[in-house]
C-alpha cells in the first residue's frame, strides 16, 4: 500500500495536474499586477487564491480533455490546439467580442492557448527528466534541478515584469516579502480548498464502490447519489456556518448604542414625540439618522444667519412593519405628521443594505436649504450591501411604491403648494433607487413628479443608466450626465449644464461601478488602449480572463475604506464631492463661497463627532 508521500508523488506526476499547477502559478503571478485599488496583503492573498484556482482548473481540465480525444503525442496535440486557439482569438476576437456568446468563445480560445503553452512547457520538462533516467541518479537529479531552475527563472522574470508595472504607473511596488507571503498563502488557500474537493470525490467514489458491492449494481451508478450525500453535507455545513455569521451581522445592525439610545425630542423626526414609528424599531442606522437631524440653531451657526428651520427626517425600519405596503403607509403618515409636504424640498432616498442613508448629502442639503427640507428613507435589510443582493428586488419594489405614494399625495395638492421631489442613492442604494425606472427612460421621472436626482457610485449591475445611455423614444439625453468630479460638469458648455437635472457621480477608478460577472470573460472598455483609458485607471494593467475578475472583486470590497473627517474623492469614497454636487444637482445655490466653505468644514466635523459617538457604543 502506498504511503501518503507516494500518493502525492503519483498525483503530481499526472500530466493534467502538472499543467494545472503550471497555469495556476502563471495566473497567481498575473494577479500581482496593478489594478484599480491598492490592497492589503491578506486581500491580495485572496486574489492570488482565486486566480491560482481558476488557472489550475483551466489547465487541468484542458489536458484531461486532450488526453481523451487525441491519439497523437500530447506535445503535438497541445501545439496544434494552442496555435489554432491563438489564431482564432486574434483573427475572430475583434468581431465576436461585442456579443456575450462571442466573448465567451474568444476567451475560451485564449484560455486554451494559455493552457497549451503550459502543457507544452510541462511536457518538455517531463521529457528532459525522463531522458536522464537511464544515466543514473546524479544525471537524473542534475536534469531535474536544471529543468526546475529554468521554469522557476521564467516565472521569476514573469513576476518581475508584473511588479515593474507599478513603477511605470507611478505607484510604489509591493515589497518582496509581501509578494512572497501573498503567493505562498494564496496558493495555500487554493490548494486547501482543492484538497477538500478531491477528498469529497475520493470519498464519493469509495462510497459508491462499497454500495455497489453491498447492494448491487455498478459503482458508477451510485456516484450521483454518493456525491449528493457527501457534497450536500459539506455544502449544508458551509451554509449553516455562513447563516450564523449573517445572523450575527444582522443582530449587530439592530443593537442599541449608548449615544443613540434615547428617542429624539424633536417632533420633526421619526421616533420623536407623536411619531407613528417606534424608535426601537428603526434599527441602528435609522436611530442614528433621525437623531442627527440638523436643527435651525446649528444651521444658523454654520451659515452666519438667522431664521433657519429644524430639518425633517423620516425613517421607517424594516422591523417597523411586516410588509412593503405597511412600511410605505407608515412613511406617508410620518411625512404628513412632520409637515414634510409643506417644505420646499423633499429628498427621497434608498438606503444601502444595512439601512445606512449617507448623512453627508442630507446634512449638506439641510444647510444649503436653511432647514426648509425633508428627507425620507425606508430600510429593506440589515446586512452589508455585498451580502444584500438577494434583497434588491424587494428594495426596488419598496422604493417604487414609496415614490408612487408620494406622487399620489402631490397630485392632490396645488402645483404651487408642492415640494420639489429629488432623489438620492449611493452604491447599492443608487441601484435600488434607479431600479424602479427600468423601461421608463427619463419620461417616468416626469410622470412621478421627480424634479432632480443625484446617484453616487452606481454599481455596474444597475441597468437603468445603461438603458439611458443606449437611448430610445422615452429617453431625453439632455436631462442627465455622468461625472467623476464637479470640474467635469463645470467644463461643459453653459447651455448643456442648464438642461441636466439627473446626475450620476462615478469616479473613474471606483471598482463598484466597474465590477460585473462579465469581466471574467470579456475585456472591459476601461482596460482598452492605455492612452485612451479614463483618468486614475492604471495604464499598465492588462485584462486577463478570471484574474481581472478576482482583482476587481476584491477591489470592490476595499473601495470605500475611509477615515472619519478625512474626505477624499477616490474609489468609492464620494464624501469630498457631495456638498458641491448636492448644491448643483438640487439647485440649492443661494449661498456664497464663504458659506459653502463653512458647510464643508461642518460636514467634516460632524463625521468626526459621529464616529466618536459610535465608538462609545
Amino acid at each position: 500500500m502506498k504511503n501518503p508521500l507516494q500518493h502525492l508523488s503519483s498525483f503530481l506526476r499526472q500530466p493534467h495536474v502538472q499543467t494545472g499547477l503550471a497555469l495556476g502559478t502563471a495566473a497567481a503571478i498575473e494577479a500581482n499586477q496593478p489594478s484599480l485599488m491598492e490592497r492589503p496583503r491578506t486581500d491580495q492573498a485572496l486574489v492570488v487564491a482565486g486566480s491560482f484556482a481558476s488557472g489550475y482548473v483551466a489547465g487541468s481540465g484542458y489536458t484531461q480533455v486532450v488526453q481523451r480525444i487525441t491519439v497523437a503525442p500530447l506535445v503535438v496535440a497541445d501545439a496544434i490546439a494552442g496555435i489554432a486557439s491563438a489564431a482564432f482569438a486574434v483573427l475572430a476576437g475583434p468581431k465576436l467580442r461585442t456579443s456575450k456568446a462571442g466573448a465567451l468563445a474568444v476567451t475560451a480560445a485564449r484560455a486554451r492557448s494559455y493552457a497549451s503553452a503550459a502543457a507544452i512547457t510541462m511536457d518538455v520538462a517531463r521529457r528532459s527528466v525522463r531522458a536522464a533516467e537511464p544515466r543514473g541518479r546524479i544525471v537524473q537529479g542534475a536534469s531535474l534541478v536544471t529543468t526546475a531552475g529554468a521554469i522557476d527563472a521564467g516565472y521569476l522574470a514573469y513576476l518581475s515584469d508584473r511588479i515593474a508595472r507599478y513603477e511605470a504607473d507611478g505607484r510604489a511596488a509591493p515589497a518582496a516579502v509581501d509578494i512572497a507571503w501573498t503567493l505562498s498563502v494564496g496558493t495555500g488557500i487554493a490548494l486547501a480548498v482543492g484538497s477538500v474537493v478531491m477528498a469529497e470525490r475520493k470519498a464519493a467514489r469509495a462510497s459508491a464502490s462499497l454500495l455497489g458491492r453491498r447492494i448491487g449494481g455498478p459503482a458508477v451508478a451510485w456516484l450521483p447519489f454518493t456525491h449528493a450525500v457527501i457534497g450536500g453535507s459539506l455544502g449544508l455545513g458551509v451554509r449553516n456556518g455562513f447563516g450564523r455569521v449573517l445572523a450575527k451581522i444582522s443582530a449587530s445592525n439592530s443593537r442599541t448604542e449608548v449615544r443613540y439610545a434615547e428617542p429624539p425630542t424633536a417632533a420633526t423626526v421619526s421616533g420623536g414625540p407623536g411619531s407613528t414609528v417606534a424608535f426601537d424599531d428603526l434599527g441602528l442606522q435609522g436611530r442614528r439618522f433621525v437623531i442627527e437631524a440638523s436643527t435651525g440653531e446649528q444651521i444658523n451657526e454654520v451659515l452666519g444667519e438667522t431664521g433657519s428651520m429644524d430639518a425633517v427626517r423620516v425613517y421607517v425600519g424594516v422591523q417597523s412593519a411586516e410588509t412593503v405596503e405597511e412600511r410605505v403607509a407608515l412613511a406617508i403618515n410620518e411625512l404628513h405628521r412632520t409637515g414634510a409636504f409643506d417644505r420646499s424640498l423633499l429628498i427621497v432616498g434608498s438606503p444601502a443594505g444595512t439601512g445606512y442613508f449617507n448623512y453627508i448629502p442630507v446634512e449638506a442639503a439641510e444647510y444649503l436649504a436653511r432647514g426648509d427640507v425633508a428627507s425620507v428613507a425606508i430600510q429593506y435589510g440589515s446586512l452589508p450591501s455585498m451580502l444584500s443582493v438577494g434583497r434588491i428586488p424587494l428594495a426596488i419594489e419598496q422604493h417604487g411604491a414609496l415614490l408612487r405614494a408620494i406622487n399620489d399625495v402631490l397630485e392632490q395638492r396645488d402645483p404651487s403648494d408642492r415640494p420639489r421631489v429629488v432623489l438620492y442613492g449611493e452604491s447599492l442604494g443608487a441601484q435600488t433607487s434607479q431600479g424602479c425606472f427600468v423601461g421608463g427612460g427619463t419620461d417616468i421621472l416626469d410622470e412621478l413628479h421627480v424634479d432632480r436626482g443625484l446617484w453616487a457610485g452606481t454599481p455596474y449591475a444597475g441597468t437603468w443608466r445603461r438603458e439611458l445611455l443606449a437611448g430610445g423614444p422615452n429617453v431625453d439625453r439632455s436631462l442627465f450626465g455622468t461625472f467623476a468630479s464637479i470640474d467635469e460638469y463645470r467644463g461643459l458648455p453653459r447651455d448643456e449644464r442648464e438642461t441636466i437635472r439627473f446626475f450620476f457621480l462615478n469616479h473613474h477608478e471606483d471598482p463598484v461601478t466597474r465590477f460585473g460577472l462579465d469581466i471574467a470573460y470579456r475585456e472591459p472598455s476601461w482596460l482598452g488602449p492605455p492612452d485612451h483609458r479614463p483618468p486614475n485607471v492604471s495604464r499598465t494593467q492588462r485584462w486577463v480572463p478570471a484574474v481581472t475578475f478576482w482583482q476587481t472583486a476584491i477591489d470592490t470590497k476595499n473601495a470605500a475604506t475611509v477615515v472619519p473627517g478625512a474626505f477624499d474623492a477616490l474609489g468609492h469614497d464620494y464624501r469630498a464631492d457631495l456638498a458641491q454636487f448636492v448644491s448643483t444637482a438640487y439647485a440649492l445655490t443661494d449661498v456664497n463661497d464663504e458659506q459653502v466653505a463653512s458647510i464643508e468644514r461642518r460636514l467634516r466635523r460632524s463625521e468626526v463627532e459621529r464616529a466618536a459617538k459610535i465608538a462609545e457604543g
